[in-house]
């Protein structure tokens, strides 16, 4: 029997019909252009003007939601087989997160059924009416009642099958014709939380043994990454606060020990934000960061992570001794930020398709186009050719997108390097737990030894 707060919970508990309307706002504004993340918090934040009730369980809305990004292929294949007409965006935005709960099987279709059509009724924005509970009512129940020719047929579309966009799917088969039907279901799977340990404050094998003392278990991958067993809030990490952890990949994790920042060295960390690389460099040594972003409010990140892990921040470059300076700007102009003194490391994280990062932000493949490759390509060839001239002769200049497309990795430095004297592409040197040799391109995958998304890496060295 349950005890009496686990029935105060459940009482507390909302209706699904208010739990799918929320999903329902978040996957329209996801579908037209607002990122996954970004369109929760406005939901779930109060920020928006249809803010969630406050008794709507903000976990159940964005295991909902991130459930039917994972599975949009199919949903949109299932909706243009059961819709006569298009529905409104957010009509349709319901019936997607409905079909997504009859697909995870775990509740009685007729509850998500009843509970859709109830939230048809009310939904904001003056949308609901009979017609929206009709239409929800009729297409759930004909799914359910051709459910198995529908998936059958779905059997036969790329896109329903492995639930990313048609180009998307071609794009990954003629990158990696070995690898891309694993590329592409595992892009799928929930990524798991990863933490870097503050080395400056704790070893990281005590670090571990304290999160597991605390009800966490984890496991080391890498150099400083614990990968916990089952994610939870950073408020439940005991040491979070204080700057013990940061959250990382650990295919991030990587950048700062390759670019092996020394004490007293200047280095630029460009496109910086949200400050995982900047704080992870801080931490390895006793070295001055100038940490650049485009976006003034992606820098007050940057300030935030450093002054929680206790790193210390100048107002001006260079700083008195070490430390890092953050600055709104624009990386591709140095004449309006850059001093003139020589850099001796430059990390640029560039822009990029994130296509090695859809297990954290399943809706990436559904915001890019065909041609959005060769755009950032374009960019990233900008960037470099701008920070290039900063670097000092001797010194060493790591590239880094978190792309499986070798448009925006091998491609970009073999354009860039073939047409500079003084440039010297050097190996990537450093291995995993597992003593596996880290490549260039690293590629998303989970096991016990390695546990990442997918990165490329680059490093080049400026010659005499």
């Amino acid at each position: 029997m349950a005890n009496r707060s686990d029935a105060a919970g459940a009482a507390r508990r909302a209706p699904l019909a208010d739990e799918l309307t929320i999903c329902a706002l978040v996957i329209r504004d996801t579908l037209t252009g607002r990122h996954l993340d970004a369109a929760l918090a406005r939901l779930l934040d109060g920020t928006a003007g249809a803010a969630a009730p406050s008794h709507v369980s903000a976990r159940a809305v964005r295991d909902m939601a991130y459930a039917a990004m994972r599975q949009m292929g199919c949903l949109r294949f299932l909706a243009a087989r059961l819709n006569a007409r298009k529905p409104s965006p957010l009509l349709g935005a319901l019936q997607l997160a409905a079909l997504s709960q009859l697909l995870d099987g775990r509740r009685a279709a007729a509850v998500v059924i009843d509970q859709a059509v109830a939230a048809a009724r009310h939904l904001p924005e003056d949308l609901g009416n009979r017609f929206s509970a009709g239409f929800l009512n009729a297409t759930l129940r004909r799914f359910e009642r051709e459910r198995a020719a529908l998936l059958q047929q779905a059997a036969d579309e790329p896109e329903a099958v492995y639930n990313h966009p048609g180009w998307w799917i071609d794009a990954v088969r003629k990158a990696w014709p070995q690898d891309w039907q694993r590329l592409l279901r595992d892009s799928l799977e929930q990524a798991p939380l990863t933490l870097r340990v503050n080395r400056r404050g704790t070893a990281v094998t005590d670090a571990s043994r304290g999160l597991a003392a605390a009800g966490l278990p984890n496991r080391q991958v890498g150099e400083s990454a614990l990968v916990l067993e089952q994610a939870v809030a950073v408020a439940q990490i005991p040491g979070f606060a204080e700057g013990a952890f940061t959250v990382q990949d650990a295919g991030a994790q990587l950048a700062a020990p390759l670019l092996r920042p020394a004490d007293g060295e200047r280095i630029l960390d460009a496109c910086a934000a949200p400050g995982g690389k900047t704080t992870h460099l801080l931490q390895l040594a006793d070295c001055l960061v100038l940490a650049l972003d485009l976006d003034a409010q992606r820098t007050g990140r940057i300030q935030e992570n450093l002054r929680r892990e206790r790193l210390p921040v100048h107002p001006s470059w260079p700083p008195p001794d070490w430390g890092a300076v953050v600055r709104q700007a624009d990386a591709t102009r140095p004449q309006g930020w850059w001093d003139g003194e020589p850099f001796d490391k430059i990390l640029l994280d560039a822009p990029c398709s994130a296509s090695g990062i859809v297990r954290r932000h399943p809706d990436v493949p559904w915001h890019r186009r065909r041609g959005d490759t060769t755009t950032f390509a374009a960019q990233q060839l900008l960037l470099l050719r701008a920070l290039w001239p900063l670097l000092r002769p001797g010194g060493t200049l790591l590239y880094v997108t978190c792309s499986i497309f070798p448009e925006e990795g091998e491609a970009v430095i073999s354009a860039f390097c073939s047409h500079l004297a003084d440039c010297v592409r050097k190996p990537v040197s450093t291995s995993w737990s597992d003593g596996q040799a880290i490549l260039s391109q690293l590629l998303p995958t989970s096991t016990d030894a390695r546990e990442h998304d997918g990165f490329f890496y680059a490093l080049l060295s400026r010659q005499s």
